[in-house]
């Protein structure tokens, strides 16, 4: 309930209230009615009687308040405030009041039935042209829908921000686990990289002795090959163990050692020169080094043997570069012969063009001063 006093009926601040009230009505005219017929609940109250009484109240405020025209007249003038309202609000109207200047606050006020209304008061005071405050003038806006409102909005935001730190925690805990698996399939990709390399090392080795146990120099050439092959496979797969980048392979340091691995065989033919120029920070996926390597392999050794017949010498360049954006090439050129009848029948074209399809490049061959050959395919996105 709210502060409400009975029985002011026969007291002086009600007689006075009631004279007030007839000698506005009578001298006022039109204004007091439009105050006594508008819709914004209005009290006024006179300053000169103690505890500032209500002299005077609209049909509006008897609607809001529930009380009768009877019950409100004499009232102190906060007879509203109960035990919710704020008592920051009521010590800034009371200190409005006692300063005799405008305030305006946001206050919970209580009907007669009890029922509780917010409510925006504007308070103001009201001299006689001497400096002397005689009434107060006292307007409410119901503004109870609107606060209930943004309650209603601050519960949901605070409901809200809560399911939203809830699944925030959700995801956090679900990318945890992610990222543990994540690093277990880098460690387990790791680990199969490096004994498919050691598997395919083995190979390659137990190739070279078969190799070497063949009288036929036709047939341990073919061995040989085989073992370059199964070099290059073991290169990527030795780099895809050390690499930062699970599955990807750097391009340059693939193809400089590559060229690295392949330099011996050119030690006993000090006329040829193997040089490699490579374009940093081009990647391509595991599957596409593997032939890449090969193709590689293939075009080099296919070079050695077959480009500088003695007494002829000159230079094997390895080349990789982007071409244009998406897009990589890798070049293998030569000064020697160019393609004779006897080069163009051991290059190999069917593996190496059989696996520039697989990672969906193309190749250009070219015979102009030497051979060039160059295979362009797609980078890794």
């Amino acid at each position: 309930m709210n502060e409400f006093e009975e029985n002011k009926a026969d007291t002086p601040e009600r007689t006075v209230s009631e004279r007030h009230i007839e000698a506005v009505r009578q001298q006022g005219g039109l204004f007091v009615e439009a105050v006594r017929r508008t819709r914004m609940p209005m009290l006024v109250t006179d300053a000169t009687l103690p505890d500032n009484p209500i002299i005077f109240a609209n049909h509006a405020f008897v609607e809001l308040s529930g009380y009768s025209m009877d019950e409100l007249l004499g009232q102190d003038p906060h007879f509203m405030n109960g035990a919710g309202t704020d008592p920051e609000a009521i010590r800034r109207y009371e200190a409005a009041i006692t300063d005799g200047r405008d305030e305006t606050l946001e206050i919970l006020q209580y009907r007669k039935d009890g029922s509780p209304f917010r409510a925006m008061l504007f308070a103001s005071p009201v001299d006689d042209g001497q400096g002397t405050v005689t009434n107060h003038f006292l307007s409410y806006l119901n503004i109870t829908r609107r606060y209930d409102a943004e309650e209603d909005l601050r519960a949901l935001t605070s409901e809200l921000e809560a399911r939203v730190a809830a699944r925030t925690q959700e995801l956090e805990a679900a990318n945890g686990r992610l990222s543990a698996l994540v690093a277990e399939r880098e460690m387990l990709l790791v680990e199969v990289n490096h004994r498919a390399k050691n598997s395919l090392a083995i190979a390659a080795s137990l190739l070279a002795i078969q190799g070497r146990r063949q009288p036929d120099p036709a047939v341990r050439a073919l061995f040989e090959e085989a073992q370059d092959r199964l070099n290059a496979m073991a290169r990527v797969h030795d780099l895809l163990s050390k690499s930062e980048k699970a599955q990807r392979v750097d391009v340059s340091v693939y193809v400089a050692d590559l060229c690295e691995a392949l330099r011996p065989i050119t030690e006993n033919d000090d006329h040829i020169r193997l040089e490699a120029k490579m374009e940093d920070g081009i990647l391509v996926e595991a599957d596409t080094a593997v032939p890449l390597g090969i193709v590689l392999t293939e075009l080099v050794t296919n070079a050695v043997k077959y480009a500088f017949p003695t007494p002829r010498s000159g230079t094997i360049l390895v080349q990789a570069r982007r071409s244009h954006p998406g897009w990589i090439e890798l070049v293998v050129r030569d000064d020697g012969i160019g393609m004779s009848s006897l080069r163009e029948g051991s290059l190999g074209y069917g593996l190496v063009r059989s696996l520039v399809q697989q990672i969906r490049g193309e190749i250009d061959v070219r015979s102009d001063a030497g051979l060039t050959v160059t295979i362009s395919f797609p980078e890794a996105s």
